[in-house]
């Protein structure tokens, strides 16, 4: 009985302190995808607390279709400090988020808090940590080569996260490492698979596996409706050209 009531004071310790930094946000409620966002944001500080981080504590712009929030120093400030948060909104839910830290060092924690809270049922703590502490490391490894993994924008039936490092990206001497999270559509995701949100940038099984550098998705149709097949046009002083003006005569 003990140990339970530990527990339960524990749960609530952590969530009071994710919901200070809830409490000056000027959350706009107005559509069910503004809803969902804040409920999502408030899974993250639960997380983000947990692991030691600061909470998300600074909203600077709200609106139906976009968001953009950020972790700072002191609540509710008006300009980012080095954790930037920007978020696409559909009308029902969250269409995608793009997380950018520019400390190597705190990524892991804080991206494996929003993996953690797509679905904190089924994704655990180390899960959530392995694809963002190994990029970390690879920044660190190696502060002056960038990666950016390939973003299929179109929302599937499961989340899906890729990474990115942009090294001296605004030639000010500082360096962004960057993870992008699609969501599922509204309801087309139970949320049964840890694997799939935290190896989500992973090939399906329509890739062969050859190439053990590539990180990122592919469609299980490989968006083959979306292809354009063309015909090179030959050089017209060619022998090939001429024939092709006159209808191969």
């Amino acid at each position: 009985m003990v140990k339970r009531i530990t527990a339960a004071a524990a749960l609530l310790a952590l969530l009071m302190c994710a919901g200070r930094g809830l409490a000056d946000l000027a959350w706009k409620t107005d559509t069910p995808g503004q809803q969902a966002l804040k409920a999502y944001i408030e899974r993250v500080n639960t997380f983000l607390t947990e692991s030691g981080e600061q909470p998300v504590n600074s909203l600077f712009e709200m609106y139906e279709k976009l968001a953009a929030l950020g972790i700072t120093a002191r609540d509710g400030a008006e300009e980012p400090e080095g954790v930037e948060i920007s978020v696409s909104l559909l009308y029902g839910t969250i269409n995608s988020l793009v997380l950018r830290v520019n400390n190597p060092a705190r990524f892991p924690a804080i991206a494996a808090a929003f993996i953690r809270a797509l679905n904190p049922e089924t994704i655990t703590r180390e899960a959530a940590l392995e694809t963002p502490k190994n990029r970390a490391e690879k920044a660190i490894k190696n502060p002056l080569n960038s990666f950016e993994d390939a973003v299929e924008e179109l929302n599937g039936t499961q989340p899906r996260i890729y990474y990115a490092y942009y090294p001296n990206q605004y030639k000010d001497g500082v360096s962004w490492i960057q993870m992008t999270i699609i969501f599922p559509l509204e309801g087309s995701w139970d949320g049964s698979s840890t694997e799939t949100a935290a190896t989500a940038t992973k090939a399906p099984d329509t890739w062969s596996g050859n190439d053990a550098n590539y990180d990122g998705y592919f469609s299980k149709d490989d968006y083959t409706h979306y292809e354009i097949f063309t015909t090179a046009t030959p050089e017209p002083d060619s022998a090939a050209g001429e024939a092709w003006e006159t209808g191969g005569e």
